[in-house]
């Protein structure tokens, strides 16, 4: 049994087909988390035509047609709700809280461009026990 909060990496790796979108799903995340870390490595010649978008989903789809069901991270800080480079790595801490166990983490990526691209993301979270969130609620208090 776990007894205090762990830093976990999510690591999502493809290939996403020229003029296609893909999205990419975490095992299910059985404790409360909140996101600490995101990054993404763009291979040269994506041109900023390859963007990544990061959500936390109450559901495992992975739908290929639009953009995946759940809480596109991106969207409490500005109106880009996605990331792209080009022979680059983005890498920035940016901290959501889950407070409730069972959801997902997706990558979903859209390729604009006429060739295929890899994908290459990460999303390091810190799960929580249920004890540390009962003492924290008490804290609050």
């Amino acid at each position: 049994m776990i007894n205090q909060s762990r830093l976990i990496t999510a690591s999502f790796h493809d290939t996403v087909l020229a003029n296609s979108n893909k999205t990419l799903v975490s095992n299910k995340i059985d404790l409360p988390f909140s996101t600490v870390r995101i990054r993404a490595a763009f291979a040269p010649g994506c041109d900023r035509l390859l963007r990544l978008s990061f959500y936390i989903s109450p559901d495992k789809s992975a739908p290929t047609t639009e953009p995946p069901n759940g809480s596109n991270i991106f969207t409490q800080v500005g109106p880009t709700l996605h990331i792209v480079g080009d022979d680059n790595i983005v890498d920035f801490e940016h901290e959501i809280q889950v407070r409730t166990a069972g959801f997902y983490l997706k990558v979903y990526a859209e390729n604009l461009d006429g060739f295929e691209h890899t994908i290459d993301a990460q999303i390091t979270i810190r799960q929580y026990t249920w004890e540390e969130l009962e003492k924290e609620n008490k804290e609050e208090k």
